[in-house]
């Protein structure tokens, strides 16, 4: 803990016991921590995300497009306009996808068993939900997977900023 915060908190706990009424605990908590948020200085932070978009050729007629390539996702996806594009046949799915920012996404199908050749010019199967809406292309962890890819991140190549 923070000597500042330890300091916010300890005249806070001295101002309640010099209160004449009683205040519940969560009450107390509550007020703790608006304190230290409105007092706190917020950290500069700086957020840099190199996206990995491949070239891809989808289903059986080779319709060409860029794939996100993120390891954080747990599933593969593809926007409905594209699926339907690329004459991918689909079976019916409901569900809701919450993403890592806390927005949520409308996944309305289930492409199975999904022809899809990358660069090297081998071909794979994939299966990619079908998703509603403005979204990108993305295979995540079940391609990378599925077909033994690896990622390396090595310091070499990257620039680490302290």
């Amino acid at each position: 803990m923070s000597p500042k915060f330890f300091n916010q908190l300890k005249n806070l706990s001295e101002e309640e016991k010099n209160s004449v009424n009683s205040i519940d605990t969560k009450e107390i908590q509550t007020k703790l921590i608006n304190h230290h948020l409105r007092n706190s200085e917020q950290p500069k932070l700086h957020y840099s995300c190199p996206l990995g978009f491949i070239e891809v050729y989808l289903g059986e007629e080779g319709h060409e497009i860029m794939a996100l390539v993120d390891t954080g996702s747990e599933l593969n996806i593809i926007p409905k306009d594209l699926a339907i594009k690329a004459g991918l046949t689909t079976r019916c799915l409901n569900m809701n996808l919450r993403g890592i920012g806390g927005h949520c996404t409308s996944i309305v199908g289930l492409a199975e068993f999904t022809p899809i050749t990358l660069v090297d010019g081998e071909e794979r199967n994939i299966h990619l939900f079908v998703a509603r809406g403005a979204v990108h292309t993305v295979l995540g962890r079940p391609f990378l997977a599925d077909n033994n890819i690896r990622l390396d991140f090595s310091q070499q190549i990257g620039e680490v900023f302290s």
